[in-house]
């Protein structure tokens, strides 16, 4: 995994060009909230479907943005998703 800070702010942003991944992202803005599918494909995406960014970058987005955020939930389903646990 790379540490690549203007992969993850694509991302984040919703600008990866991937259509399913930018609304993703855009909801979590906009909403605070995504379905647990769309948690389950932005976080694929980001570790290992594209980006190769590392998991850790992710769950600090999650941790910050998503309402019902939960430490130990949120980093264990990153560590899940990343294929690194």
């Amino acid at each position: 995994w790379t540490w690549d800070k203007e992969r993850l702010a694509a991302w984040e942003a919703g600008r990866t060009g991937f259509p399913w991944i930018d609304a993703c992202m855009g909801q979590l803005k906009t909403e605070g909230w995504m379905h647990h599918l769309a948690r389950h494909a932005v976080a694929c995406f980001l570790t290992r479907g594209d980006l190769f960014v590392h998991w850790e970058a992710g769950a600090a987005v999650f941790d910050r943005d998503l309402v019902d955020a939960d430490w130990a939930v949120n980093n264990g389903n990153w560590m899940w998703l990343s294929c690194s646990c």
